[in-house]
């Protein structure tokens, strides 16, 4: 044998184990684990949810180098699926888990269970429970004790504010920076994860359904990775060629305007909210002047935090609400309500921020705006386009969504995309996309210049619809069940011709609520109840007008002492301490304690009785708009009834 052919042989032996190691190291591995999170409500573990991590490497270009995990929920539908291809849910943000709010989110994964398919859900690379974590606990805490504009004693403005925020992520950048290349966590790399949780969970074919964020994620996998992708569901499409940032200030106007001329356009709407632009406009220039002080409880740990609504911060709640298409049909009487100086509802906008600031991974989120977003503009083009919105100037200059980014961008270190991850992605995969019109943040010729480019994309605009359609109408969900089941035909869409916008809510008329008796066997108490309020609990009945209706009446009795169940009440509301009595009422042989109290602008009713080593408790929540009619219909019935039965 020649020297030259022992060499060649060696060289192709050598290939071969290279090519082998290589071949073994790219393999991502899907390790099963007990979920870290609370299961849904009636939700059995390895029955009906089953939890792992997939492992990937932080830099797909480098498969040998660090590993990081990918956390992953299987939600399995009733009876199990009968097709094999699930559907992968691809969440927005970026850097917002769905799977630290799944337990809360009972109502959002059941209609996809018509598609008999398994659910995929995972929090992406950064996020939530996926490891490492790019978590800024410190912001999370400086935007809640920034609701009042307000640091260690000092009132800050706009200009504060933001230097106050850009301050604590850089301190966040450089902590993450000891456990994680945050030049790594962009775009790029998830679509990569994606196709690698694909490989390690054994799927022939995945369907992808993209949410806000989700939508850009989905379409980078159809331009980079394809293979193995039957269907995309584009909700609310973010697209490479949309300069998300730049386009902002005209979209959010554009959003309220669409508000604003809906209202004029329906005669009930008018007439009860005259000059609705126009009362926006004086309610701004109110509290710009006369800025309105509350508080907000965090739905988790219960804290109270103290709001200042500002001009600046009712703008951003508005923003807000119009992502949320329940919520639209209420702004026009949000905005008369805060005319009058009510501001109970927006309160509840702020609320439900706290809690998605909670689950929100800062590190993720600035790291993939800054590489593939603020790289491709400037902060000068960005005041140039507020410019034309003055309005909304302070509401720009330091929250999130503005010129907070730009700022720490230049200390983040994300790196920047290439300029072609801008280009428009072009696919024949099967895709179907949805628009909301009033959508405050996603243009909806973004989701049709995409489709424009899409051999087999089917785009739908709804009318009135926010950010993200999805399952929340019965016509859109028909469609995305008649696309997943067959996503080579454009689905039946006549279902749209007989939506009909939600009408706008007129002020509640003057309040009459009738009682009734009932009786609690478990809690062996019997009393009355609101007629056709709807029972949510033991004792619990809500009223549910709509779904920022806060008006409740709870009726219980608990195996705990008075001054027990006292303490108990202020830390559920985030009292600073005991609260003080306001009267006492004799009814039935009991002596009741009556408190009086107001949380987050809603008003708060209680009653406690002590039966032996039981205490009664009654607690209603209203408006103050509707506090004394029901305090005097409900709540003083509920406490003259309410009884033990005799055991």
């Amino acid at each position: 044998m020649t020297r030259t052919r022992i060499l060649l042989i060696l060289l192709v032996t050598l290939l071969a184990l290279a090519l082998l190691q290589a071949d073994t190291l790219a393999q991502p591995t899907f390790e099963a684990t007990a979920c870290p999170f609370d299961l849904p409500p009636g939700a059995i573990e390895g029955e009906d949810v089953e939890c792992g991590y997939v492992s990937v490497p932080e830099d797909h270009a480098s498969p040998d180098g660090r590993q990081i995990k990918l956390a992953v929920a299987i939600i399995h539908p009733p009876g199990g699926a009968t097709h094999p291809d699930p559907i992968v849910y691809l969440s927005g943000g970026p850097g917002g888990s769905r799977l630290m709010l799944l337990n809360l989110m009972t109502d959002s994964y059941p209609p996809m269970f018509a598609l008999e398919r398994d659910l995929i859900i995972f929090d992406q690379r950064g996020v939530g429970y996926s490891q490492p974590a790019l978590v800024c606990p410190e912001m999370v805490e400086l935007l809640a004790e920034l609701f009042d504009y307000e640091w260690q004693g000092e009132a800050l403005d706009a200009e504060g504010v933001r230097e106050l925020k850009v301050d604590t992520l850089t301190a966040c950048r450089n902590d993450l920076s000891e456990i994680a290349d945050l030049s790594r966590y962009h775009t790029t790399q998830n679509a990569a994860d994606v196709a690698d949780l694909r490989a390690a969970m054994g799927y022939d074919e995945i369907n992808l359904y993209g949410s806000s964020y989700g939508t850009l994620l989905a379409l980078e996998v159809m331009r980079s990775h394809p293979e193995g992708i039957r269907s995309v569901i584009l909700d609310a499409p973010y697209t490479p060629a949309a300069d998300l940032y730049l386009a902002l200030p005209g979209n959010f106007a554009r959003a309220l305007e669409s508000m604003f001329v809906d209202c004029a356009a329906e005669a009930a709407c008018n007439a009860a909210y005259p000059d609705l632009r126009a009362v926006f406009t004086d309610v701004l220039d109110q509290l710009r002047s006369r800025p309105y002080e509350t508080n907000v409880i965090h739905p988790f740990n219960r804290t109270r935090y103290p709001l200042l609504l500002n001009d600046d911060m009712f703008l951003y709640l508005m923003f807000r609400g119009l992502y949320i298409t329940e919520l639209r049909p209420l702004l026009p009487q949000i905005i008369y309500a805060a005319h009058e100086g009510t501001f109970d509802v927006i309160t509840q906008i702020a609320q439900r921020e706290l809690l998605l600031h909670s689950v929100q991974s800062w590190g993720m989120y600035l790291s993939v705006l800054c590489h593939d977003e603020i790289a491709f503009s400037t902060v000068e083009q960005f005041r140039a386009a507020v410019a034309e919105h003055p309005e909304y100037e302070g509401f720009f200059s330091h929250f999130e969504a503005g010129e907070l980014t730009y700022a720490i961008c230049e200390r983040w270190g994300a790196g920047e995309a290439d300029a072609s991850a801008n280009a428009d992605v072009i696919s024949d995969i099967p895709t179907l996309l949805f628009t909301g019109a009033s959508d405050p943040i996603v243009a909806p010729n973004w989701g049709r210049d995409a489709a424009a480019h899409l051999t087999n994309g089917y785009y739908f605009s709804f009318p009135g619809y926010g950010h993200g359609v999805g399952a929340s109408h019965a016509c859109p969900l028909s469609m995305i069940i008649a696309f997943v089941t067959d996503p080579t035909h454009t689905p039946d869409a006549s279902c749209m011709d007989e939506m009909e916008v939600a009408a706008f809510a007129l002020p509640a008329e003057e309040t009459v609520v009738e009682m009734e008796p009932f009786t609690q066997e478990d809690m062996s108490i019997s009393g009355l109840a609101p007629v056709g309020w709807t029972a949510a609990g033991p004792g619990a009945f809500v009223r549910g007008r709509d779904v920022t209706d806060v008006t409740a009446l709870i009726q219980q009795r608990a195996p705990l002492s008075l001054d027990d169940v006292t303490a108990l009440l202020a830390a559920q509301l985030g009292l600073d301490g005991v609260p003080e009595s306001s009267a006492t009422r004799e009814a039935n042989g009991q002596t009741w304690t009556i408190y009086a109290l107001e949380v987050q602008g809603i008003a708060v009713d209680a009653a406690l009785a002590q039966v032996g080593d039981t205490t009664l408790i009654i607690l209603m929540n209203s408006t103050m708009r509707e506090h004394d009619a029901l305090y005097e219909q409900v709540f003083l019935p509920a406490v003259d009834a309410l009884v033990p039965l005799e055991e």
